[in-house]
């Protein structure tokens, strides 16, 4: 085997890998996994309970102060599951310790932005949240 045909070969094997990779993440969904989550508005706690923040599925609903925001509850850092702490009114990523405030805007930590804001529909009986899944 000469250097010109092991050279072709690397690069096959290179490019097989990438597109073996690729193909997987596909398969496994990818980073950006769309779905719908469905809050039932009978179900949806108001600012006097827990400050107005419903969690389902990976998504934040708050409903406060006549606004609503949906939120991706994945730390922009490295995508942990953040946890509201209604004591502090604050959003803390249980891994590396970010924090967001409690419209999910980056107060501290090594996140590089805040939570990722989710488009949403209000529907007669729920509240319909368009969730992708990006991940940091």
């Amino acid at each position: 085997m000469n250097r010109r045909d092991l050279f072709v070969l690397g690069a096959k094997v290179i490019l097989a890998g990438f597109v073996g990779f690729i193909g997987l993440d596909f398969a496994l969904g990818g980073n950006n996994t769309k779905r719908l989550v469905r809050f039932l508005k009978y179900e949806i706690k108001k600012a006097s309970n827990n400050d107005g923040v419903n969690y389902k599925d990976s998504v934040f609903l708050i409903d406060r102060d006549n606004k609503i925001e949906a939120l991706n509850a994945h730390c922009t850092h490295l995508g942990c599951i953040v946890k509201w702490h209604n004591d502090k009114k604050e959003f803390i990523c249980p891994c590396h310790g970010s924090v967001y405030d409690a419209w999910g805007n980056r107060v501290s930590g090594p996140a590089p932005r805040g939570l990722y804001h989710l488009k949403y529909k209000v529907e007669p009986t729920e509240i319909v949240v368009d969730y992708i899944n990006k991940m940091a």
